[in-house]
């Protein structure tokens, strides 16, 4: 049953510690096709209802993710139309968006990986503005965040991190 999925990362910012392994295992479940699934339909239902208790950038992103997923994957393709939970979500993460002229960054207490500081930043900045092409909302803050990215890459191409350079 991953309704409120529990893990063993803690994040410090999260109100409702079930809501980032719920959001990773729903996301994670429904880009592997399994939509339909009893078990996906539960842990959606669980993100719908708290998708607002955290004020964590990266849990925020996650859920954001999970409701994209689960949006897109219930309209037939090229109509998608984004559930009310899900523009909630959107509207909140980029609120968070920290703006500095044409960049935006989310910034995160820890990340599954572990990351802390810049790195945890820019995957949580990742996170984020993938939700937010996925959703085609706020066009200008998923631009300026990913004019962030491409500055924060380091000297070897990546971003510091395996995963960060992933996201």
């Amino acid at each position: 049953d991953i309704g409120g999925l529990s893990h063993g990362a803690r994040f410090s910012n999260a109100q409702n510690e079930a809501l980032p392994g719920t959001a990773y295992s729903v996301w994670s479940l429904i880009e592997a096709g399994y939509f339909n699934e009893a078990g996906t339909q539960r842990g959606l239902t669980y993100l719908r209802a708290h998708a607002t208790e955290t004020d964590d950038a990266y849990v925020l992103a996650l859920v954001a993710n999970a409701l994209v997923s689960a949006d897109r994957a219930a309209t037939p393709e090229g109509a998608l139309k984004l559930d009310a939970a899900t523009l909630s979500v959107i509207n909140q993460l980029a609120e968070q968006a920290m703006r500095d002229r044409n960049t935006a960054m989310w910034s995160s207490a820890m990340t599954y990986t572990g990351a802390k500081g810049r790195t945890g930043d820019i995957e949580t900045t990742a996170l984020a503005a993938l939700a937010l092409l996925r959703a085609g909302e706020q066009p200008q803050i998923a631009n300026a965040a990913l004019t962030a990215l491409v500055q924060q890459k380091d000297n070897f191409g990546t971003w510091y991190s395996t995963q960060a350079t992933i996201l």
